[in-house]
């Protein structure tokens, strides 16, 4: 274990190309390590039982159409970038069912945890990666979030942080022999985490500057680096030239996300107050922000003596940005790509801080310890809700070993406004019982998990309501009113649900709107009668004769 006094005795090296000592060398027992990990990752195994949220049911509609062989914003129009979409084909191809939310969510959890650990050791400190791996896989955990975390699972985010961790684990590695591979390889998982949001391509720029943290980094290694990012971005243009969508693909991921994150902000000074508060706001509720902040307020003032501290913070710091691109609405998905930094940064100054103790409080160092222990394990314990936590857990397993029944545990995942799993469920069963295998529906609204439940197809490429409610690109052909309308009127969908609670205030209601603009009202009731339904939709059928 190291000290303050040596660390000045290195003065005069060269820091960039030695190798870094940890602050400790004290290791948890691997047994212990594996047993404490692989409990925290079971408690996570109920959870595969809970329904899509609502965004996760947009991803699922989008694959499933990229599984029909069709192509996302040409055929089914989204704002994310295309990366989320072929995952969750790739999901549905493998369990074609709500599952696949939590399973993958799951292996995502496991993998950022392991990496988190491989990276304390690439930095010299396998005391970090165990702690920062423990605190990622229990702080972390969507359950102890609102409505059981259904809204958090096997987001964008989750899998921008896998991508980012696994980069930079790569990136830090020193061996000569695969300095280059490592390079390239890096650089197509940042490219990987850029095409699940754009806002993303920050990362590339911290893994590039904790390289040169860690060690010399020319021009050659930022070519390669490049290079690499460039891959999996050049595929995917690649795949929308060939399918004609290259406009679309702006129009929805560019032009669509820039107006929706202005938004939120008056200018540039209200942009950055919140880039710099809300960090705060975050540790007040969440205990992973909290550990997180305090870890980056430790390594910070210690990275004056190695700079190779500098690189959780740095990596808390890309995440809070990439946090502010997407907006001041404060939707928790966004909050989720920043939890392996946090880990780090908490784990790494948990080590640090510690290394002080010992070398400062001399024979009192343990009873100083102890004492800041309690004091954090009290702090956690106020700001998470592990009662929550614990209920949520065997709520989920109760349901999975069939001691619940359906209608009720679905219940459960209803106080959302935008979106309620009991009434997507009930949606879908009607669905199935109105019409027939192979016939397309449309729904209004944001409740696109029940096209995948009812294995029924979208009238329209505008498979949720909200870009046709704000009037996004309404003067252009094939957008807008006109744009649905068309649809529409060209593939008569056998049913139509209008959802009746779900954008205001921030936008007009779907129901609301479809039926106060004339040209969509006048179609619908020239050719389709109103018939019963679930209470949160309106539900119409087509007429059996001629309108």
């Amino acid at each position: 274990m190291e000290s303050a006094a040596g660390d000045a005795s290195t003065a005069g090296k060269d820091e960039s190309r030695k190798h870094y000592k940890p602050a400790a060398r004290a290791v948890m027992p691997t047994r212990l390590l594996l047993a404490l990990a692989a409990a925290l990752v079971l408690l996570r195994v109920p959870a595969i039982a809970q329904p899509m949220g609502a965004d996760q049911g947009l991803y699922a509609y989008a694959g499933e159409r990229i599984l029909a062989g069709e192509l996302p914003y040409r055929d089914a129009w989204d704002q994310k970038p295309p990366a989320i979409h072929y995952t969750y084909a790739l999901m549905r191809a493998l369990w074609h069912g709500d599952g696949a939310v939590g399973a993958a969510d799951l292996l995502a959890a496991a993998a950022a945890a392991w990496l988190l650990y491989r990276l304390g050791a690439a930095t010299g400190s396998s005391a970090a990666g165990a702690a920062s791996a423990l605190l990622f896989l229990l702080l972390s955990n969507p359950s102890l979030t609102r409505l059981g975390g259904i809204r958090l699972r096997a987001q964008c985010e989750t899998f921008i942080a896998v991508a980012v961790a696994a980069g930079l684990l790569l990136i830090l590695n020193r061996a000569v022999a695969t300095r280059r591979r490592n390079a390239v390889a890096a650089g197509m998982l940042f490219g990987a985490a850029f095409l699940f949001k754009y806002n993303a391509g920050i990362y590339l720029v911290s893994g590039l500057i904790a390289a040169g943290l860690w060690r010399r980094i020319d021009w050659r290694d930022l070519a390669w680096t490049a290079g690499g990012f460039a891959l999996p971005v050049a595929a995917a243009l690649a795949i929308f030239v060939a399918g004609g969508a290259l406009g679309d693909l702006y129009a929805a991921t560019i032009t669509y996300n820039l107006r929706y994150s202005g938004e939120t902000y008056a200018g540039p000074l209200a942009a950055l107050r919140y880039l710099l508060t809300f960090p705060i706001e975050r540790a007040r509720v969440d205990a992973l922000w909290t550990l997180g902040g305090a870890g980056c307020l430790i390594l910070i003032p210690l990275s004056l003596a190695r700079p190779q501290r500098l690189i959780a913070p740095m990596w808390v710091g890309a995440a809070c940005l990439s946090i502010a691109v997407n907006g001041s609405r404060g939707l928790p998905q966004y909050f989720v790509q920043a939890n392996p930094a946090l880990a780090l940064a908490a784990g790494w100054g948990a080590i640090e801080a510690w290394a002080l103790i010992r070398a400062h409080a001399g024979r009192y160092a343990s009873a100083v310890g102890m004492a800041a222990g309690l004091v954090v394990l009290v702090g956690v314990w106020r700001v998470d809700q592990f009662p929550k936590l614990v209920e949520q857990t065997m709520f989920d397993a109760r349901y999975a070993l069939g001691r619940i029944d359906r209608s009720t545990y679905l219940a459960r995942y209803g106080d959302d406004r935008k979106y309620s799993a009991l009434s997507s469920a009930a949606l879908a069963d009607t669905i199935r019982a109105r019409t027939q295998e192979g016939d397309r529906i449309y729904i209004f609204g944001f409740t696109c998990a029940a096209y995948v439940r009812a294995d029924r197809a979208s009238a329209s490429r505008f498979f949720w309501s909200r870009p046709v409610i704000a009037g996004f690109e309404a003067d252009r052909p094939g957008y807008g009113v006109a744009g649905l309308l068309g649809e529409l009127q060209r593939n008569a969908p056998a049913l139509v649900a209008l959802q009746r609670k779900d954008w205001a205030p921030d936008v007009t209601d779907s129901a609301e709107f479809f039926m106060r603009t004339q040209p969509l009202a006048g179609w619908l009731q020239a050719n389709y009668v109103r018939t019963d339904g679930p209470e949160a939709f309106d539900v119409w059928v087509r007429r059996s004769g001629p309108s």
